[in-house]
């Protein structure tokens, strides 16, 4: 499976994001999308998907032969359900299912939504408790699970790792790093040392241009400061980025 982005320009109402951007994403493997906040990481997912129209150049897919939609599936960094919402987890997860599943969805097997929960790590004990009940780092990991519960062969994911202590970055991390090894991941950060060990190769994108390559060439003090300014810093000759979000 392969996502070929050919010279894509995308504009956010009269801004123009995305500028000629050429990347090739091969699966399975992990892939970062790293840029300063509005650099146009959101809105490079969101054009993989087909929300967002290119104003020219064009998403390629190849490995697929049917509508590639279904094969795909979309953690946002932003969910608009409550948290006090009266649903559990497990409840959560196979309402997603049923409802994304063609006819008849409601036919569901058990161990799908199981086997979603496991594999992220969100242990039984909690299977039926409500979201409200579940620290930030928990919830990340049920979004990615019901991400994950369609067993879709691509996941891009938006900033997983938001408003997560470091103990919890760290082993949501590896629960994604395990996941890439028969998936394409596509996973946008402010943090690229979390998932530095499963990455194939990471995608810089800010104020009009971007760079594309092996980790060893994008993580270097002379390329990040280009995007960062003076919030890329170089410390016993390891570099750094001081971002927000």
């Amino acid at each position: 499976m392969k996502i070929i982005l050919e010279s894509l320009n995308v504009k956010r109402g009269s801004k123009l994001v995305l500028n000629n951007l050429n990347a090739v994403f091969e699966g399975p493997g992990l892939y970062q999308v790293i840029g300063p906040n509005g650099s146009g990481k959101t809105t490079l997912l969101l054009t993989i998907m087909g929300v967002l129209k290119p104003t020219s150049g064009r998403v390629l897919f190849e490995g697929f032969q049917e509508a590639v939609k279904p094969f795909l599936s979309y953690m946002p960094q932003y969910y608009s359900i409550p948290r006090d919402a009266p649903i559990t987890i497990y409840e959560f997860i196979e309402g997603h299912y049923k409802m994304t599943k063609p006819w008849p969805r409601f036919k569901v097997v058990g161990s799908i939504v199981e086997e979603a929960l496991e594999r992220v790590g969100v242990p039984k004990s909690l299977w039926g408790e409500k979201l409200s009940k579940l620290s930030g780092g928990m919830i990340q990991r049920v979004f990615l699970a019901r991400a994950l519960v369609l067993d879709p062969p691509i996941l891009l994911l938006d900033e997983p790792f938001s408003n997560i202590d470091p103990e919890g970055k760290v082993d949501l991390a590896d629960s994604i790093g395990e996941l890439s090894r028969d998936k394409l991941i596509i996973v946008t950060s402010h943090d690229p040392i979390l998932l530095l060990e499963y990455t194939r190769r990471i995608l810089v994108v800010g104020h009009g241009y971007y760079v594309f390559g092996e980790v060893n060439e994008v993580l270097k003090q002379e390329v990040l400061k280009k995007f960062y300014k003076r919030c890329a810093i170089e410390l016993e000759r390891h570099v750094h980025i001081v971002d927000w979000h």
